[in-house]
């Protein structure tokens, strides 16, 4: 049967998706594994806040699947479904990070004297997340679906690491969104900054009118995960 013009590319945006949806669960699986000395609080909102980042994945593949349904039923033309589909990819690279972004949103800024662990840091970067953050950066590093935020160690002497390399101070986390709601999303009683407070790490939270943040650095790659070519 020949196939149709539009069918390698839609299959290309789900199989981008999908892999997206399981490097998501593998990240949550990862990050959980290594939280035993966490408070059950803490690790209550990052599992949530994981779980929430991983359902929206999903509704975005089935979203995508039922578009490839809606497509092999009507009668759209090659240059609409084109069209779709360039979109969607543009809108997937900027999820992914491969694409510089601006945009007015915050900068939540930690100094030397902030005694913080990596996973404040990935606690924050996920309440962000929740908040509607659109696109996030630590240090100048781009964050995406396969960031690392890890400990690193050198002559016995811990230090917090993005993607394996060190952080230094002030340590920055940049997020594009609508300023207000990121910021309440922050500093809602209880929440991850009052968190923050208890340990007397006190982050320095600023609306900015615009921020500009990098593409990834070096875009991932896939080894395993092949295109079955199946319609």
């Amino acid at each position: 049967m020949e196939r149709k013009s539009w069918q390698i590319p839609v299959t290309i945006v789900l199989i981008f998706v999908g892999i997206l949806l399981t490097l998501q669960f593998q990240s949550q699986t990862r990050v959980l594994t290594d939280l035993s000395t966490q408070k059950t609080e803490h690790l209550i909102t990052m599992v949530r806040n994981l779980s929430d980042k991983r359902t929206s994945l999903m509704e975005e593949l089935a979203t995508l699947e039922n578009t490839l349904q809606e497509l092999k039923v009507s009668g759209a033309t090659d240059a609409n479904i084109i069209e779709n589909l360039n979109a969607d990819l543009k809108r997937l690279s900027i999820v992914n990070g491969e694409k510089e972004v601006s945009g007015p949103g915050l900068t939540v800024t930690f100094s030397e004297y902030d005694p913080i662990l990596y996973t404040d840091l990935v606690l924050l970067i996920n309440e962000l997340w929740a908040a509607g953050a659109e696109a996030i950066a630590i240090n100048e590093t781009r964050v995406n679906f396969n960031t690392v935020i890890f400990y690193g160690e050198v002559n016995n002497s811990m230090y917090i690491t993005a993607n394996h390399i060190p952080l230094s101070f002030p340590i920055t986390i940049k997020a594009i969104g609508n300023p207000n709601t990121l910021d309440k999303g922050l500093t809602l009683p209880g929440g991850i900054i009052d968190n923050l407070a208890l340990f007397q790490a006190f982050p320095e939270i600023e609306q900015q009118e615009e921020l500009v943040l990098p593409a990834v650095e070096k875009k991932v790659t896939f080894y395993n995960a092949q295109d079955v070519g199946k319609n």
